[in-house]
């Protein structure tokens, strides 16, 4: 018995803690874990801004029809009306004045509004009176936007 205790009190006194070494080593796995997080974090908060994207357009088309039905069967000032600029408030953009929009035509007979999405910025979402709701080129969602159909969009009512 004695002989064990003695060779266990030495072993206590020998160790100092940790070398360097596996301090490092500690950190380092520390860091990596921490950056994988960061990065899982910051691509679901992404999918979460381009489904707020979405959910705040699509309620535009059924205002749109009430604006409509309520305005002699004319979309003229529908884009400025409360419920459009209330909707596309509530759109994350990280440049309001570049990353949505929302026209009316010439004709007040067709509208539509469109924001960047977020896990692929090179994508925005669309939306328009007949209903279409499409990913189309980000280059495409300009101030002009009247449709949602583009070439190369398939299923989308022209």
């Amino acid at each position: 018995m004695q002989m064990h205790t003695n060779y266990t009190n030495k072993k206590i006194k020998e160790s100092g803690g940790f070398t360097l070494v596996e301090m490092l080593v500690v950190v380092a796995v520390i860091v990596i874990l921490t950056s994988v997080v960061l990065y899982s974090s910051t691509q679901y908060i992404d999918k979460g801004k381009d489904a707020t994207v979405k959910g705040n357009l699509v309620v535009l088309i059924t205002a749109g029809e009430v604006w409509y039905d309520k305005n002699n069967s004319s979309y003229a000032g529908f884009c400025g009306s409360d419920v459009a600029m209330k909707a596309l408030s509530q759109v994350p953009a990280a440049d309001d004045l570049e990353d949505k929009h929302c026209k009316v035509n010439d004709t007040a007979t067709a509208w539509a509004a469109c924001a960047r999405e977020f896990v692929d910025n090179t994508k925005a979402y669309c939306v328009d009176n007949k209903g279409n709701q499409k990913e189309i080129n980000n280059t495409d969602c300009t101030s002009g936007i009247t449709n949602c159909c583009f070439a190369g969009i398939a299923n989308c009512i022209p």
